[in-house]
């Protein structure tokens, strides 16, 4: 017979009384693998809290469809901005590259000045802001333009608009962006062409039955130029352009324009001019301000201005005394023309209500300018910026025997804010050069 087991031992004070079993026996002592863990310490810190998402997936990124992320692209400020986020990953490469995006950006912002362009394209260079992406495009683009037709002596550049660029067929005595190319007594063969893409389109020439009356006037100069193109047209897949043909005669100046929608050539009528004005407006520089064509007659102080909506002329007088000065036009703000004279020390600005509207007297202003002091002589400009030439007045110009040219500098200065930004530093002087406007490669598109 067995013996009985011993009885139970019984709890101590600090032990609660274990649990009964089924059937009536005392529970075995727990394993390692079930015993409780000790608890802690009266003074040890508590025990961090489970972390509930340790073992959670990782969240899904929320998805935005390509049209909301083509949205957010547009609204950057800058084309070196697109770039930057279009390196951030495949995905919005494809947005950012993708051709409607290109136009659409186009059409929303202004091109930003990349360099210069005369015989050969001098691209802005540091501390120019737009330096990297002009350096991207000189690597890109074909500014040799190698993919002209090949039968004409020479050609040479006329304008530069919206990445394109005009050219006209010279002779080849003449070279690729010289002085002599500016006038022309015929009708001569056009081309415009897109650097970055490599292509071109050559302008048909004018027809005989609207050529046939400048050529009785007596034709002194055919200059064409690119109008500038409207957010309609930069948003176009077919990437329209037109070519407008000022014609100076000897008593009158016409006007024709080209539209590539079309494919043809228009005349817009003449206006009648005395010989003088005809002979002051020979060798003038071109510029732009709200829609309108202007040319300087600084000797009968007058302003030949073009509506390139209306395709019509108008003539202003200019402010007395001007004729040892040297004029920019530009937008003076509030539906005023001005006139921007760089002097020494001193900013000239005169300004009066739009041609047609009242109060048209001229105001004048002199205010000193932050400028360095250099001799300054623009040599070129569109609507919003000028491009100058500065030669340091600091250069021994007098009295010395040193053969060495002086560094010659080229700016362009903002006329909004006046701010100048130095592009280009040369021994080359340069009487005259088109300021040439683009976009990075990645986002710029065909315009040709």
């Amino acid at each position: 017979m067995a013996s009985p087991s011993p009885p139970p031992t019984p709890p101590t004070a600090d032990e609660p009384p274990p649990p009964p079993t089924p059937d009536g026996d005392a529970p075995s002592p727990p394993t390692d693998a079930e015993s409780p863990p000790p608890l802690p310490e009266a003074d040890a810190p508590a025990a961090p809290p489970p972390d509930a998402d340790a073992d959670a997936p990782p969240l899904q990124q929320p998805h935005l469809p390509d049209g909301i992320l083509e949205d957010i692209f547009l609204r950057l400020t800058t084309a070196a901005d697109v770039a930057r986020a279009s390196a951030a990953c495949a995905s919005f490469r494809a947005i950012t590259s993708a051709l409607p995006f290109r136009r659409r950006f186009r059409a929303l912002h202004r091109a930003p000045v990349l360099g210069f362009l005369r015989e050969a394209f001098y691209a802005a260079r540091p501390p120019h802001p737009s330096a990297p992406a002009a350096r991207a495009l000189a690597r890109a683009a074909d500014f040799a333009f190698s993919f002209l037709p090949d039968d004409a002596a020479c050609w040479s550049p006329r304008d530069a608009r919206d990445g394109r660029v005009l050219f006209s067929a010279v002779p080849s005595s003449h070279g690729r962006g010289s002085f002599a190319d500016a006038t022309s007594t015929t009708f001569v063969d056009l081309v415009v062409a897109d650097p970055l893409s490599r292509r071109c389109v050559r302008v048909p020439p004018v027809p005989d039955d609207l050529a046939a009356p400048v050529l009785r006037w007596g034709m002194l100069d055919f200059e064409p130029f690119l109008a500038p193109a409207s957010a309609e047209d930069l948003r176009d897949e077919g990437a329209p352009f037109r070519v407008i043909g000022k014609v100076l005669c000897e008593d009158r100046v016409a006007v024709f324009a080209f539209s590539s929608r079309t494919g043809e050539w228009r005349s817009h009528g003449s206006s009648e001019l005395s010989n003088d004005f005809a002979l002051d407006a020979l060798y003038e520089r071109r510029h732009y301000v709200q829609g309108c064509f202007c040319w300087l007659l600084e000797w009968m102080e007058k302003l030949l201005m073009l509506d390139a909506g209306a395709m019509e002329f108008s003539i202003v007088d200019l402010p007395p005394g001007n004729d040892e000065r040297r004029f920019a036009i530009l937008e003076a703000g509030q539906g005023r023309i001005g006139l921007l004279n760089i002097g020494r020390n001193t900013l000239d600005l005169y300004y009066k209500a739009w041609p047609g509207k009242r109060n048209g007297e001229w105001q004048h202003e002199t205010k000193e300018h932050p400028l360095p002091d250099y001799h300054w002589r623009i040599i070129g400009s569109d609507e919003e910026y000028l491009l100058l030439r500065g030669i340091s007045l600091d250069w021994p110009w007098f009295g010395s025997a040193s053969s060495e040219s002086p560094d010659i500098e080229y700016f362009a200065l903002e006329l909004k804010a006046l701010q100048l930004e130095r592009m280009y530093v040369s021994k080359h002087k340069m009487l005259h050069a088109h300021l040439y406007r683009g976009y990075p490669p990645q986002i710029s598109a065909p315009t040709a």
